[in-house]
């Protein structure tokens, strides 16, 4: 059988990489323009695109992947299945009318966290849980009928690029699962979403990202956590910005000190918070790489009784 593959990020370029391992034809492979990057401002394929062409497959770099151009070259593959995964845009009814099987892969169990950030969302909200859906796609963000669910549970101190690349691995048995019957001529059940479940992830705003001292311990880790390691979270330490990347809550902390106190560095950052404290394990300070928690203190001196902002 063959497909069309839609995709851009390095998670998707796991999704790629396995369907062409487990011998899926994919005739052609769309994904978003090259960007500039770097000091030179050289454009940059994305990491799918870099794949594709490593592998040979045919391919389009387009931002707006619903124009008539796509449309006539989607039609020249015959194809009747279509597999997005962390594509970066939406597909139009002129594009999705083609495929008989448009396949989206999305990392939460919908309808919840529908949209842009589910991970990041599942994280800051304090889940245990959360899966991979495969559906079908509409016309609507993430509103169409349901093919596989996978739930996944969330690890003790995971953040969210780790359990993003978990989930999308683990999004490689049930989206062959599909392929297989779409290649055997089953008939694929699908399930309508019920939509009084529905909850949505929204993009990540950057006044988000600033800690505030005065949440508990339980909500700052979940922040923590959901933000790392891109865009970070982050509070202000000598006038400049410190992402905190990793860090776990002491619900029980000792009831010293005010919220963003430093209370102890024996061996990590441990600031309190407006209910218990968090001890930080690894840092960014603004305009330097990351570092764990005791370089940060040996280098930058910081002190018990020091406010961060």
């Amino acid at each position: 059988m063959g497909i069309v593959f839609f995709g851009s990020s390095h998670l998707s370029t796991i999704i790629l990489s396995s369907l062409v391992l487990a011998g899926i034809e994919i005739p052609l492979v769309i994904t978003k323009a090259p960007k500039k990057k770097g000091r030179g401002k050289k454009e940059s394929s994305t990491p799918v695109g870099q794949i594709a062409m490593d592998l040979s497959l045919n391919l389009i770099e387009e931002d707006n992947p619903n124009s008539i151009l796509v449309e006539e070259k989607i039609k020249e593959t015959n194809v009747n299945t279509f597999v997005l995964a962390s594509y970066g845009a939406i597909l139009k009814e002129n594009i999705l009318k083609i495929a008989k099987y448009p396949l989206n892969i999305h990392p939460s169990i919908l309808p919840k966290y529908r949209g842009a950030t589910p991970v990041a969302r599942a994280l800051m909200n304090e889940e245990k849980k959360t899966g991979i859906t495969i559906f079908l796609m509409g016309t609507g963000v993430d509103t169409g009928n349901i093919v596989r669910i996978k739930e996944v549970p969330i690890l003790p101190f995971e953040v969210r690029t780790e359990l993003e690349e978990r989930l999308f691995k683990e999004a490689l048995e049930p989206v062959l699962s599909v392929l297989m019957d779409i290649e055997k001529g089953k008939e694929i059940q699908s399930l309508s979403q019920d939509n009084s479940k529905t909850s949505y992830a929204p993009k990540i705003e950057k006044e988000e990202c600033r800690i505030n001292w005065e949440n508990t311990s339980s909500e700052i880790e979940g922040k923590i956590r959901g933000l790392s390691y891109k865009p970070g979270a982050f509070c202000i330490f000598k006038g400049k910005k410190l992402k905190l990347l990793r860090a776990i809550q002491f619900a029980d902390a000792q009831n010293i000190g005010r919220p963003g106190e430093v209370i102890d560095i024996q061996k990590n950052i441990t600031v309190k918070c407006g209910e218990g404290a968090v001890e930080t394990r690894e840092v960014q300070l603004q305009g330097r790489n990351k570092m764990d928690a005791k370089s940060f203190i040996n280098g930058y001196h910081i002190k018990t009784g020091e406010i961060l902002g």
